[in-house]
């Protein structure tokens, strides 16, 4: 099981109180008896959570699906840049 299934497990059963026995791999959003503002709900929690946009989750997805999307969105994504260093040496003023 992948550490992004782990996540969706995690907040199917503490956010949607989904019995964590349904989380499956197999398992469809409309089996768990997800409505549409549900799914959109999840899909912010997938970004802030899994860091990967998921603007195309439909009831007929699995759970399996939606994490190997979210799999490789995050491993198409370009690397994070550095942020520049907020330090700058200082100079004496004669």
């Amino acid at each position: 099981m992948s550490d992004t299934f782990t996540v969706l497990r995690d907040c199917l059963v503490a956010e949607f109180d989904v019995p964590a026995d349904r989380v499956e791999p197999g398992a469809t959003l409309a089996s768990l008896e997800l409505d549409s503002l549900a799914l959109v709900e999840l899909s912010l929690l997938v970004e802030e959570r899994i860091g990967a946009t998921v603007s195309d989750i439909r009831p007929e997805s699995t759970l399996g699906d939606l994490a190997s999307h979210a799999d490789a969105v995050r491993a198409a994504a370009p690397a994070p840049v550095p942020a520049a260093s907020t330090t700058l040496a200082s100079s004496a003023v004669s």
